[in-house]
């Protein structure tokens, strides 16, 4: 039966804790994903983009920089959205879809938590790579790397990328920590692995209690 989203919101702010939150969608939810051994991974090519009007399978934000005062009326640094962006690539076709694309990765890791997708399980997934990303150029210049080869920046600072996910991917962890240094004020930082950001799943991001409760039924 369905809440009405007073109630569920109500619900799940007295939870409090992300693991009390993760125990009251657990019915909801399918199993927790589990690794994989690499040789078992499948590998499917990167899908196209859809720049143009595409939006977020989570979030429901635009993939693309929006023009100025075009989204709720804010004005974002050019090439601001596509940083972050991220896609499952999927082996068979879904609802249309070759692939489910997103604006940040922790909409991506998200997505995947509450739907039970798996990396490399008839799906593959990938995020921009910043390091080689030029936010001048925009959407041309969004280069994909499978997510489970990444290294992931975080950074304290609030807003240095969509959804004040805190986190950007990266080839290597020497091309994260020289970003990080192009960025006085980022505060506290750490590299991840892609296992880490499954295991942290759900990532904190804006609005991350009413968009778990919507994707996972619980409101409409």
């Amino acid at each position: 039966m369905h809440k009405n989203r007073r109630e569920v919101i109500k619900m799940l702010s007295a939870l409090g804790a992300s693991a009390a939150l993760s125990q009251a969608l657990a019915q909801h939810m399918h199993p927790p994903m589990q690794p994989m051994a690499p040789a078992n991974l499948e590998t499917i090519p990167a899908k196209a983009i859809p720049w143009e009007g595409g939006t977020c399978a989570f979030c429901g934000m635009p993939l693309k920089t929006p023009a100025p005062g075009a989204w709720m009326g804010r004005t974002f640094t050019p090439g601001f959205f596509e940083q972050t962006y991220s896609q499952i690539a999927l082996k068979e076709p879904q609802k249309g879809m070759e692939a489910i694309h997103f604006e940040s990765i922790a909409c991506m890791v998200n997505y995947a938590w509450v739907y039970g997708l798996r990396d490399g399980v008839d799906t593959t997934f990938y995020v921009a790579d910043r390091g080689l990303y030029d936010p001048a150029k925009g959407p041309e210049a969004v280069r994909l790397l499978p997510a489970r080869q990444a290294v992931y920046l975080w950074g304290e600072k609030r807003g240095w990328v969509v959804m004040d996910a805190k986190i950007a991917a990266f080839k290597n962890a020497d091309a994260a920590m020289a970003f990080a240094r192009t960025i006085p004020d980022l505060g506290r930082t750490r590299v991840l692995d892609w296992q880490t950001l499954l295991d942290l799943a759900p990532l904190p991001e804006m609005n991350l209690v009413s968009l778990l409760a919507k994707h996972a039924g619980l409101i409409k």
